[in-house]
């Protein structure tokens, strides 16, 4: 699935899975280029991410930490990302 930007986080859609779609815009949102962010395996199993979210579902949402930041993916397809309060 691919992300669209928007103001704090991007919306999923079809070209890229849910997994890389967040690893994507957690780098434009911090600035950092893919290859530097840590593995995304190492907070959340990614199959299993896109497992929940390739399929649009009407309900569900998963907050997670990764590289420092908040991101929570919504079955809509958005995607936030934040600093982690206090950071």
């Amino acid at each position: 699935m691919a992300a669209t930007e928007r103001r704090n986080g991007v919306e999923i859609d079809d070209e890229w899975e849910p997994s890389t779609a967040i690893v994507r815009a957690v780098s434009s949102h911090t600035g950092q280029p893919v290859v530097e962010l840590p593995p995304l395996y190492e907070v959340v199993d990614p199959d299993a991410l896109d497992a929940l979210f390739s399929g649009r579902q009407t309900l569900g949402v998963l907050t997670f930490a990764y590289a420092g930041h908040d991101v929570t993916v919504r079955a809509d397809g958005h995607v936030e990302v934040s600093p982690i309060s206090g950071s």
